[in-house]
């Protein structure tokens, strides 16, 4: 297991809460599809512009000049990066949530039966929780 993988998912389930309380359930799968889609550009969009950067302070480093602003550049791209794709990831949940049909009785995160009128069974909210 990944030093952060259990902080990554603690910061999928707030994101879809945060999601939840601002924005409805999606009202189709074109709906879902859609917005899970633009989250996915812009998580795309990050990741070129780091590779731009960090081209860029490899023919830096080349030259032998200092490249210490476009880490720090590569860093907060990176960091933003991460945050949208933290919404791909809950956007897509979500998806499931706003879609599941036959499954909304389940937990999104572990598909536990779980009672209506929540999303996580109490067991996975508690692991998000100790996060």
């Amino acid at each position: 297991m990944n030093a952060v993988e259990k902080d990554v998912d603690a910061l999928v389930f707030k994101e879809l809460n945060e999601a939840n309380k601002r924005f409805p359930l999606f009202s189709s799968p074109h709906h879902g599809y859609a917005v899970i889609k633009e989250e996915i550009e812009e998580t795309m969009d990050g990741m070129n512009l780091l590779l731009e950067i960090f081209a860029n302070a490899w023919d830096d480093i080349k030259k032998n000049e200092p490249v210490f602003e476009q880490i720090r550049a590569a860093k907060a791209v990176a960091e933003s990066a991460a945050i949208e794709a933290i919404q791909v990831a809950a956007m897509c949940d979500k998806f499931n949530l706003s879609l599941a049909g036959e499954n909304a009785e389940h937990c999104t995160c572990c598909g536990e039966v779980i009672p209506e009128g929540i999303q996580v069974c109490p067991v996975c909210n508690r692991k998000v929780g100790d996060s």
